[in-house]
């Protein structure tokens, strides 16, 4: 007996000689049912079936718009095609197929025995297409949540920009298949090229767009996190089809996520730059401190006060005061302030050069402050940075006889405020020191009574504004002084920083400030 089932029931059927011509038809339909692919193949297997078993020579399936299958010549109606033809519906619950055209008569009984059999049997093929397409979406969708984890967790362990981008684009040519891929930055650096042959480091305007066009790359997708761009990804189309539009979504997913970690990544990098800089500006400033007096110098019948307040962390303001000691000679008081060009760290490098510069040459007595400066100045010329100059006012000071030998070179002019109410200006006796190279400075020279005080500041002092724009000026130092003839060099200091924050109101100073106030007392 065979062992195959349709085999044993053709052979029941050929038992039956009245059934077999109506049976054995439908028995070779159900056996090679699962074998067909498509609805397509299920209907034209049901139509040819039909007519086998009907002997016609002409009909099809009509689906109420159009002809599913035909064979022969269509009637006009198909649903009423009018004498010698038959018509029945192919459904299944309320589910209509089309109609059955037949042109035969009678029809065998074996016809709607097909069709119900066969309509059944369409509702699975298309239930278990819904369902596997729902499945394999399911999967899809299952394997995309994994990829997105895997890479958020993957970027999160990346440290630098490149390992970023590399890690980002190799995960969307292994997603969809794609064989060629650039990344730039938003000034044309290649961040990431694969399958584009060689390729320079910077690629912008006419050579971009002729590598985008050259290599295929239709898809272009800004990396961009909220309004920051970190630049374009550039992909061709997968190496089998087309991106559809659930791709198109996912590829935008995983560029997003791939551009909030870049946003993150340089945000924790500005970070540790920034903690590095306040580290280094936290050094800069313990050296510029170190660099200022400690304490400041008394000679007898003397006092003085100083302060430097820097509008950054650091700044380009120097003032120093000194001793020396000469056998044979009187000691002198030596001092200088300065105001290098420009602000923080960079004036602060240039002012720390000019301090250990001061303190060389003019260590032991000095002769010429003119001659000096002249010094200093073709030393800065052939040191300086860029444009970079300082305002400078140094000198020698006599305490025994008050005699002050110093140079001016383009300084705000110091203040002498007399015990007789006199205010001396000692304007400069050359220009800025290592702006010009070859100029040549004078030595100024004048005397300091008992009583006499003398202001020395720099330009962020004097210059500082109040809300309505008007500069402090001088004058209104001049008139602390001389509104405290009996008081000494710190109580003078203290009230003319009085004076400029009153100024102020609610502003701040826009510059380094510096003041030195030296008294000698009656």
């Amino acid at each position: 007996m065979p062992n195959n089932p349709f085999d044993r029931l053709r052979q029941l059927a050929l038992k039956i000689p009245e059934g077999a011509q109506e049976l054995l038809p439908l028995i070779d339909f159900l056996e090679t049912f699962p074998e067909q692919g498509s609805d397509e193949d299920l209907v034209h297997l049901v139509g040819i079936t039909a007519m086998g078993i009907a002997k016609a020579r002409q009909g099809g399936i009509w689906d109420g718009g159009k002809w599913l299958f035909l064979r022969g010549a269509a009637p006009a109606f198909p649903t009423h095609p009018g004498e010698g033809w038959q018509v029945r519906p192919w459904q299944y619950a309320d589910e209509m197929y089309g109609h059955l055209v037949l042109r035969a008569e009678p029809l065998p009984d074996s016809v709607p025995l097909l069709l119900s059999i066969s309509a059944p049997l369409l509702a699975w093929r298309r239930a278990e297409a819904v369902r596997s397409s729902q499945n394999q979406s399911l999967a899809l969708q299952l394997s995309r949540l994994n990829t997105v984890f895997e890479l958020t967790r993957n970027l999160g362990e990346v440290e630098t920009r490149r390992d970023l981008v590399r890690l980002m684009a190799n995960t969307l040519m292994g997603e969809f298949r794609i064989m060629r891929l650039l990344v730039v930055d938003p000034q044309g650096q290649v961040l990431h090229a694969k399958g584009l042959g060689t390729l320079p480091e910077i690629l912008e305007g006419e050579a971009l767009h002729d590598v985008v066009q050259s290599r295929g790359l239709v898809h272009a997708i800004e990396l961009v996190d909220q309004t920051h761009s970190h630049g374009f990804a550039y992909a061709a189309d997968p190496a089998v089809g087309k991106l559809s539009d659930d791709d198109e979504v996912f590829l935008h997913t995983l560029l997003n996520l791939t551009s909030s970690q870049l946003s993150s990544l340089e945000l924790r990098e500005a970070r540790i730059q920034g903690e590095r800089m306040e580290k280094d500006l936290d050094l800069a400033r313990n050296i510029q401190r170190s660099l200022l007096p400690q304490t400041l110098p008394e000679p007898e019948g003397w006092q003085c006060a100083a302060a430097n307040l820097p509008y950054q962390a650091v700044g380009g303001d120097l003032y120093d005061l000194w001793m020396t000691h000469e056998e044979g000679r009187s000691d002198r008081l030596h001092l200088a302030v300065g105001d290098i060009s420009g602000k923080g760290l960079p004036a602060s490098l240039m002012m720390t050069q000019l301090s250990a510069l001061l303190r060389a040459m003019a260590d032991r007595r000095v002769e010429d402050w003119g001659h000096l400066a002249g010094r200093v100045n073709r030393r800065m010329n052939n040191v300086r940075d860029g444009n970079r100059y300082t305002t400078l006012f140094a000198g020698s000071l006599n305490p025994l006889n008050g005699d002050l030998r110093y140079v001016n070179g383009g300084h705000n002019p110091p203040l002498i405020v007399r015990a007789n109410r006199e205010v001396v200006r000692l304007a400069p006796t050359g220009p800025m020191v290592g702006l010009l190279p070859g100029v040549t400075f004078a030595q100024g020279r004048v005397h300091m009574d008992p009583g006499d005080v003398l202001v020395i500041f720099t330009d962020g002092l004097v210059e500082a504004e109040n809300a309505a724009g008007m500069e402090l000026g001088d004058g209104p130092l001049a008139d602390v002084v001389l509104r405290r003839p009996d008081a000494g060099a710190d109580e003078l200091f203290e009230a003319l920083l009085v004076e400029a924050f009153q100024h102020l109101e609610d502003g701040k100073f826009r510059d380094d400030v510096t003041l030195v106030v030296i008294k000698r007392m009656g």
